[in-house]
């Protein structure tokens, strides 16, 4: 009888230990695709016929705020002119979905483009699912970069260049950099090459930025714009990153090499030496938006700041080629700076930025402050103290005709009108030669110096300054009570009766 109970036991334990494994095994699951996921560059006219690593965009800066954004993706790529081109890749887990370009993808016409933006062929639009490709009309490298928010890509032809105060053309103008055309890499170069001991960058075909939005908004960011310069440094170079800086004025020959496998790399290699830049230059430039702030373009850049509207030359002291001076209307906003031509080249300001606009300034690189109140100023830049004056006017009516000799006789001096925009002297005047200068305090105590350095006088109408020029032509008063007003604004003068 305990034989039988023991035997039904364990053939109970048995069934229940099989059904434990039944119920334990798991259903067999479906097999999931894999495979890359990102967004490629692919086609017959790249070196990239397939999807591969070298070929996927990667996250980009937002030029607004230089921080990542992840949804603009950018690659740089050279490409065959003609019609096999190439295609943007959506790739999911090996999935592919090619994007072409959509029914708005255009090129834009140079009164389109953005002051900022390269200038060597730039097309912008809407992308699609599509079997067309992205083409080229020339070879070349180019820049790729789309945003998968806003649904717009952009397409840049790439020539490569050197900009800033340490090149010959400063911040104006770009010093070209030549390569070779390759599908797998292109190395932009010059060579022998005079760079001063300042700052430099590389950006391509003229451009700083490429706006793909300018209008949209998100948190305290408004606009969607891809960088088109590197800076950093030569060992790693930073889309959108801080200037450069040369140590040394000399030769040198300089590279920017691009890879499809590596990306960009950087040399400068100094070959010789640089003739001594001159002490002085020949000529000096006011620019800044407290010259005029009127705006001229859809940035809301004032005319002051845009070199093509704004000619202002600095007056040439007479035999002190270390100093330049002028009279002008300021208003209260923006600031000022200098340089030798109607360029970004060789420009300084002041070397602090945070102290009052009317004082002296230590030369620098920052913009000299507006004065607090508008109206008219003597602006002196003595390159020997390495300094900038901005102070009220001093103008002095001198000689025969005012019976002084004196350079600040209180008789003679000018009265700073500002709401009817002259300055202005009303006085007694003999029948002799008309003779004016402006007077400052530092040229005053400088060995050397004589008023008619300073000089100016009205022919016709018109301010006409001496210079560094020979004696003027003279105007006879005819004596007796005399007004003499100066519009330094338009450069008009008077003389009644």
């Amino acid at each position: 009888m305990k034989m039988n109970i023991w035997k039904g036991m364990f053939g109970i334990m048995a069934m229940i230990a099989m059904v434990a494994m039944v119920s334990c095994e798991k259903e067999p699951e479906e097999e999931t695709p894999t495979g890359p996921t990102g967004i490629y560059i692919k086609g017959t006219g790249i070196a990239l016929t397939d999807i591969r690593d070298e070929g996927k965009l990667n996250p980009a800066k937002n030029e607004v705020n230089q921080e990542v954004r992840g949804a603009l993706r950018e690659i740089y790529v050279a490409v065959k002119a003609g019609s096999e081109g190439f295609h943007i890749v959506n790739v999911v887990k090996g999935e592919e979905t090619s994007w072409g370009p959509g029914s708005d993808f255009a090129q834009v016409q140079e009164a389109d483009l953005d002051g900022d933006e390269p200038r060597k062929g730039l097309w912008r639009g809407t992308y699609e699912e599509s079997t067309t490709p992205f083409t080229v009309p020339e070879d070349g490298l180019y820049h790729v970069a789309l945003d998968t928010e806003l649904g717009i890509v952009v397409v840049a032809r790439v020539e490569w260049g050197l900009i800033g105060g340490a090149t010959p053309g400063g911040w104006s103008t770009d010093t070209e950099m030549m390569a070779t055309f390759d599908l797998n890499s292109m190395v932009f170069s010059v060579e022998d090459l005079v760079m001063g001991a300042d700052e430099y960058k590389f950006r391509y075909s003229g451009g700083w930025k490429i706006i793909l939005d300018d209008s949209y908004s998100a948190g305290d960011v408004t606009g969607i714009k891809v960088n088109t310069n590197f800076g950093g440094t030569l060992s790693a170079l930073e889309a959108g990153g801080d200037n450069m800086t040369n140590d040394e004025r000399a030769k040198y020959t300089i590279t920017l090499t691009w890879s499809l496998t590596d990306g960009y790399s950087a040399t400068m290699e100094k070959t010789g030496e640089a003739d001594e830049e001159p002490e002085y230059p020949e000529s000096l430039y006011m620019i800044g938006g407290a010259l005029n702030l009127e705006d001229s373009d859809a940035n809301g850049t004032p005319d002051g700041w845009q070199w093509e509207l704004t000619d202002v030359p600095m007056i040439p002291v007479h035999s002190h080629p270390n100093a330049f001076w002028r009279i002008v209307w300021l208003e209260a906003s923006e600031g000022l700076k200098f340089a030798p031509a109607r360029e970004w080249n060789g420009d300084f300001g002041s070397a602090d930025d945070t102290q009052p606009g009317v004082g002296d300034h230590k030369k620098g690189g920052s913009n000299i402050p507006a004065p607090a109140e508008a109206g008219y100023y003597m602006v002196y830049v003595d390159l020997d103290r390495d300094s900038i004056s901005v102070t009220q006017p001093d103008v002095y009516v001198i000689g025969d005709a005012l019976g002084s000799w004196d350079t600040a006789d209180p008789n003679g001096k000018f009265t700073v009108d500002n709401e009817n925009e002259v300055v202005a002297f009303t006085g007694n005047l003999s029948a002799a030669e008309l003779r004016m200068h402006v007077w400052h305090k530092w040229p005053a105590n400088t060995s050397g110096y004589e008023w008619w350095q300073h000089e100016f006088i009205i022919l016709s109408d018109v301010i006409e300054y001496r210079g560094g020029g020979g004696d003027q032509e003279r105007v006879t008063l005819t004596g007796g009570e005399t007004t003499i007003e100066l519009n330094f604004r338009t450069g008009a003068g008077s003389i009644a009766p």
